[in-house]
């Protein structure tokens, strides 16, 4: 559906006859001075200057005007892409803050995972982006009945197949918020692994995005350091040697090693969650 724009049909309404006259008037001009009327043909060409001024001011005054509007546009989308993420981030966090296990695990792993890309040297704008992703890497599993994720016992198949799917649903929840783009592919890619055997397209090496490979570290290593109810939290050492043993069939080894000096070696920095229009 096309939208009408009032101003800038006020702009061609204005546009098109007055063109129309300084051509008409531009001609007779030029018929008088070959006829000799100096004089009258001097007026007409006096009268063309004055109504092509008129004519490129209103051009003028209609650009500005678009220009006023678009920016109120982009101001307009900016604010509401920054809600509708802080309705998913506090959606994340209630549901979250209603089990014991995984009470502040997104936003755990949206801190880690920005703190491991700020040592891995990705732009300023990339980690506070990733930050986000990560705060929000999980939010396909509200269509995972509840049931299936609290299971102590070995996860069935049907249920098993529907937690993979959280994946593409997180990224499709996501897909909206235009700022996130440069870092929606995490969302997607986090349960991939370095042989391909991961989820939900089996890609492998290289071809995982990078924001993908440290935010399915930062996950793993979160999960692994707090109780889950089929078993207790490993220690910062054990958990970091799961990792290094899965490594690099399942995990970048690279984004291991960052991790591994960020968790054992020196304090963590806090990363303050970062909306998403800060970056950009």
């Amino acid at each position: 559906m096309r939208v009408k724009i009032p101003f800038l049909a006020d702009a061609y309404q204005v546009v098109r006859p007055v063109s129309v006259c300084v051509v008409a008037i531009a001609i007779v001009a030029c018929a008088m001075a070959f006829m000799g009327w100096h004089g009258a043909s001097a007026a007409l060409g006096a009268v063309v200057v004055l109504i092509s001024g008129v004519l490129v001011y209103q051009v003028h005054r209609s650009v500005s005007r678009l220009r006023d509007q678009s920016a109120a546009v982009r101001s307009a989308a900016e604010q509401a892409e920054e809600h509708y993420a802080d309705v998913l981030t506090r959606i994340v966090h209630f549901v979250e803050s209603r089990d014991q296990y995984i009470e502040g695990h997104s936003e755990r792993v949206g801190k880690l995972a920005e703190a491991m890309a700020r040592k891995m040297g990705l732009p300023a704008q990339q980690c506070e982006l990733l930050n986000l992703a990560g705060q929000l890497h999980d939010i396909g599993l509200l269509a995972v009945p509840a049931s299936t994720l609290a299971q102590k016992s070995k996860i069935s198949v049907d249920g098993f197949r529907s937690i993979k799917q959280h994946c593409e649903i997180g990224y499709e929840v996501l897909r909206p918020l235009r700022s996130l783009e440069p870092v929606l592919s995490a969302v997607r890619h986090h349960h991939e692994r370095m042989n391909g055997t991961g989820y939900p397209d089996a890609l492998a090496g290289e071809a995982i995005p990078l924001e993908a490979r440290i935010l399915a570290v930062a996950d793993s290593y979160d999960a692994m350091v707090h109780d889950r109810p089929h078993r207790r939290a490993l220690s910062k050492a054990d958990a970091v040697r799961e990792l290094r043993r899965c490594t690099p069939a399942g995990y970048d080894p690279l984004c291991v090693d960052t991790l591994a000096e960020l968790v054992l070696l020196v304090q963590m920095p806090e990363c303050e969650p970062a909306p998403v229009g800060a970056a950009r």
